[in-house]
């Protein structure tokens, strides 16, 4: 045990700052002191690295608050550009009507009194010429007279000004005939109340468009018919294009056997409907052939964005070649009443894709596909399906109910007729659903078939037996509401209702109504 002096000396001694001569060594003071200001270099680095993010950071949020404002001077600059845009379409529809208006005045101002001057063309001048051709000029001339005459007192009857021979023969253009035409244009040219145009078999030179195109220009004309004219080179696609342009009021343009000569003006013709700002209804038949490619002129009109209610392609040598545009446009599910496909080259495979795009379609109401020698029974069937599906009940249920398919690929009769009978679709899903019925009943197969088709594995609950009351049911609504549709050759509910008692979940359902 060591005494309280030599403790105190210890102390002492420790205390001391007599270096080696009391025995502590500096080293580690030094080492300590090294640690030390390395450790308040590092502090330094880190406060400079600190400021230095903050800095940075300043920076970034600059940028983002800068990135922000550039963003909102691109909104601001879209839809200044969408502005400019409408506003330049209303500057070019009133520089039309502008237009058309200094026209009035012109024609306006050199008459006192108007009458119909054309004069009368004698009857000798169409010696030579068959007889149905003769009558058929003359009556072309009585209707460019008698609607000159309706247009300039303001009383078209119908609203509808109709030109040409009914498709009997195209009736060439005559000097003789240039005077009528004028008399024509000027009335339409001073006529400013919605109307329709039809012109059919009439050849069309340069002279008669120079005077059609711009009395045109401007007017109120919602249906434009151009079918089987004759044209000189482009001028008709020209022609047309022009009248498309300038008629913001166009509903309905029907573009019929007039051949279009090449891609530029095909493509040309399709840019100008969808960028219209109020056709719904396209009909552009036979018009496209020999080196176009249909197909691919053809693919803007089935964007999904589009406004189509009714579109006409019949006839223009059309050939996906795997392309899926259509089929993608009518799963899109677009606002498209009518679709007519029909006279082109489409085959089973379109046929197949249409059809799983009509599973999801409800506004479809007419799709017509006959005359496409590619589609064969595989895509027949596929069709057919698609509004008639018999493997059972559920595919039954989950048909398009809607849309009327032409031909009707042979769906049998008694089952709406492939959505051609009745007023609603579910009225014709219930009759399709009767109408099954009544064929499995007839080979005594509704019980094989509801067995397979509510079939459940053997660990669970049969939750089926439910719906045998609603099965029941269901026979006898069908059969009362819609059998007047079905026809007398589908069976009674009571021989229905007597097989599926006799044979489907009655021993389960009796034997858990006693438990």
């Amino acid at each position: 045990m060591s005494s309280p002096d030599s403790t105190k000396k210890r102390r002492i001694a420790l205390g001391s700052g007599g270096g080696d001569d009391n025995g502590v060594d500096d080293g580690s003071c030094t080492t300590m002191s090294k640690i030390l200001a390395k450790l308040n270099d590092m502090q330094n680095e880190l406060d400079k690295c600190i400021a230095a993010r903050d800095s940075m950071q300043k920076e970034m949020d600059g940028m983002q608050n800068r990135l922000s404002h550039i963003d909102d001077l691109e909104k601001k600059c879209d839809t200044l550009e969408t502005n400019c845009n409408v506003l330049e379409k209303k500057c070019i529809h009133l520089d039309t009507r502008c237009e058309s208006l200094q026209r009035s005045i012109q024609i306006l101002s050199k008459e006192s009194k108007w009458e119909y001057s054309a004069p009368p063309i004698p009857l000798s001048h169409w010696r030579g010429f068959p007889e149905d051709y003769v009558d058929s000029m003359k009556r072309l001339l009585g209707d460019i007279k008698g609607y000159t005459c309706a247009l300039r007192s303001g009383n078209v009857g119908d609203s509808t000004v109709y030109l040409g021979s009914d498709g009997d023969v195209i009736l060439h253009y005559d000097d003789i005939l240039l005077p009528h035409w004028k008399e024509l244009a000027n009335a339409m040219q001073l006529y400013n109340t919605n109307y329709k145009l039809s012109i059919a078999d009439v050849q069309l030179p340069s002279q008669v468009l120079d005077l059609l195109a711009p009395a045109l220009k401007g007017k109120p004309i919602t249906e434009f018919v151009i079918k089987r004219n004759e044209f000189a080179n482009n001028e008709g696609t020209k022609f047309i294009t022009e009248c498309i342009k300038h008629n913001n009021e166009l509903q309905d343009l029907d573009w019929v056997n007039n051949q279009i000569l090449n891609t530029k003006d095909a493509m040309l013709l399709v840019a100008c409907i969808i960028n219209h700002p109020s056709i719904t209804k396209v009909q552009l038949e036979n018009c496209l052939g020999g080196e176009i490619n249909s197909y691919e002129v053809l693919c803007p009109l089935f964007s999904s964005d589009t406004r189509w209610d009714h579109l006409d392609l019949e006839g223009n040598n059309i050939q996906t070649k795997g392309g899926t545009e259509i089929p993608n446009y009518i799963m899109s599910n677009p606002p498209l009443n009518n679709l007519f496909l029909a006279d082109n080259k489409l085959n089973d495979d379109d046929a197949i894709m249409i059809a799983k795009a009509l599973k999801g379609n409800t506004n479809l109401e007419y799709l017509r596909i006959n005359i496409n020698p590619g589609i064969t029974d595989i895509g027949r069937t596929a069709l057919t399906k698609a509004v008639y599906d018999p493997t059972s009940l559920n595919s039954m249920s989950d048909c398009n109910h809607i849309c009327q398919i032409y031909p009707s690929m042979g769906i049998p009769i008694g089952c709406s007729n492939g959505n051609r009978n009745l007023t609603s679709s579910n009225a014709r899903r219930v009759s399709k659903i009767y109408h099954l019925l009544s064929v499995r009943n007839r080979e005594g197969s509704n019980v094989k078939h509801l067995n397979l088709e509510f079939e459940i594995d053997e660990d669970e609950e049969d939750n089926s037996l439910k719906l045998v009351p609603k099965v029941l049911a269901a026979i006898q609504h069908y059969h009362d509401k819609y059998l007047p549709y079905n026809g007398p050759q589908l069976h009674h509910s009571l021989s229905i209702t007597f097989e599926v008692l006799r044979g489907w979940k009655m021993p389960e359902l009796y034997g858990k109504r006693s438990k």
